[in-house]
């Protein structure tokens, strides 16, 4: 099913009440793949068959040249129409999350198809813009200008449709609804592009039950493990971006570390000790194998040691995301697994407890994988130790509780024990008299 949501500057075929635009602000450019129908290159009085990062992504459709397009800023358009078909043109808006609000904005115009009639283009031609998604949806149509001359374009500039993405990297369509003699004469567009209002971070995701990831061929989903398989086959298979507005640091819960001292003494003691504290990675792609019943091997490791070359090319995007785009020495890394040893000597008061809490420094990095040779593209979210962020370090102490207290009030372990130099009739072991006829003598000893 599709959902629509249409605001439009021109002529509209049904008038739909408007979400409230996103605040100026908050508002970022997002990248349509081929938007201008650049690729591929027609002449610029003729057409060329397909249009790149769109499907469907063979060759049923095509492109204008810039000429015959006829388009104010010289670009070239695609089709709504073509072989006797009507077309469904549809691609994804990368990097768009689930929540967000979007903006897409485009250019239209009536065919100029040599095949048309007067007929067909006097009153402009309708299209449908949907975003695909499941649930019931209201059906617009959207109508371009007309014109009265055949083979002449009349260009709207600046239409709009706005919606919330209801899931990750969303697909928008371009739907014709020209069903006339000739379906060679279809409508045009052109200069697609899209804003949006990023959906909140959500920080309450817990590191252990991370969002799977999410695999595509194109615009086509795909299973995640192809796309892992592909970007382990080589180290330059595949490239990894970050995408900033989803990482983030961050100080995971606190937990103890070490032992627990309890004094019992009427004086303060010093406990000198050494902390070893041991950070892990998680991350999507080896939780999708282990819900899956087939955990990477080796078996519960990080990624690192599973997915050495995938792991290689997220380390490296990750540093290019820093600003060290050649991935050479640096003081802030990918850092998979972390051990840090910490000497510490707190003091315990008396009839006081104490104990050692770390509070771990982590980092949230989310991004995709993506290889242009076969058009795959693997959405994966890492959580790991961080460097850029000191651990913390708390020394806890409190009062003893009542198991505590009677057990320092409980009597020395050794205060019953007899003692085998007091008398003889205190022995533990009986002395027997010496033999008959035997001499016995004590010699004393000197101290």
């Amino acid at each position: 099913m599709r959902r629509h949501l249409l605001r439009a500057g021109l002529a509209v075929g049904l008038a739909l009440s408007l979400a409230p635009s996103a605040h100026a602000a908050d508002t970022v450019d997002t990248p349509v793949p081929n938007g201008t129908f650049a690729q591929p290159v027609a002449p610029d009085n003729g057409t060329a068959a397909g249009h790149a990062e769109w499907a469907p992504d063979n060759n049923t459709g095509a492109v204008f040249g810039r000429n015959l397009a006829q388009h104010p800023l010289g670009y070239q358009a695609a089709t709504l129409n073509w072989n006797g078909a009507a077309l469904s043109l549809r691609t994804r808006l990368w990097g768009v999350k689930a929540g967000s609000a979007v903006t897409l904005t485009w250019d239209d115009s009536p065919g100029v198809h040599r095949q048309c009639t007067a007929a067909q283009v006097k009153d402009g031609q309708t299209y449908n813009v949907s975003l695909i998604t499941t649930g019931p949806a209201p059906d617009p149509v959207v109508t371009t200008k007309g014109t009265d001359t055949v083979g002449t374009a009349n260009w709207a500039t600046g239409r709009v449709f706005e919606f919330t993405a209801t899931e990750d990297n969303p697909m928008v369509s371009f739907d014709s609804q020209e069903r006339r003699d000739s379906l060679s004469c279809g409508p045009l567009i052109t200069n697609v592009t899209a804003k949006q209002t990023p959906a909140p971070v959500d920080q309450k995701i817990r590191k252990e039950q991370l969002p799977g990831p999410k695999a595509y061929r194109g615009n086509d989903p795909l299973e995640p493990g192809v796309a892992v398989d592909d970007c382990e086959g080589s180290a330059t298979n595949c490239s990894f971006t970050v995408d900033s507005r989803y990482s983030y640091r961050y100080y995971g819960q606190t937990r103890i570390v070490g032992e627990v001292y309890v004094n019992c003494s009427r004086n303060a003691v010093v406990d000198d000790r050494s902390i070893e504290v041991t950070e892990p990675s998680y991350d999507s792609l080896t939780q999708y194998y282990a819900l899956k019943g087939a955990p990477l091997v080796p078996s519960r490791s990080d990624l690192s040691q599973s997915r050495p070359n995938l792991a290689a090319q997220a380390a490296a995007g990750y540093a290019a995301g820093g600003g060290n785009a050649a991935a050479v020495a640096t003081s802030n890394p990918l850092t998979w697994n972390r051990t840090s040893t910490k000497a510490l000597n707190p003091t315990i008061q008396p009839g006081e407890v104490s104990w050692i809490e770390v509070q771990p420094a982590r980092e949230r990095v989310v991004g995709s994988f993506t290889n242009p040779r076969n058009k795959y593209r693997l959405d994966a979210v890492l959580d790991v130790p961080a460097v850029a962020l000191p651990d913390r370090y708390f020394q806890r102490t409190g009062p003893l509780t009542e198991t505590e207290l009677q057990r320092c009030g409980t009597a020395r372990p050794t205060a019953g024990t007899p003692d085998n130099g007091a008398n003889p009739d205190r022995r533990l072991i009986t002395v027997d008299a010496p033999p008959a006829g035997v001499r016995t003598r004590t010699v004393p000893l000197t101290p």
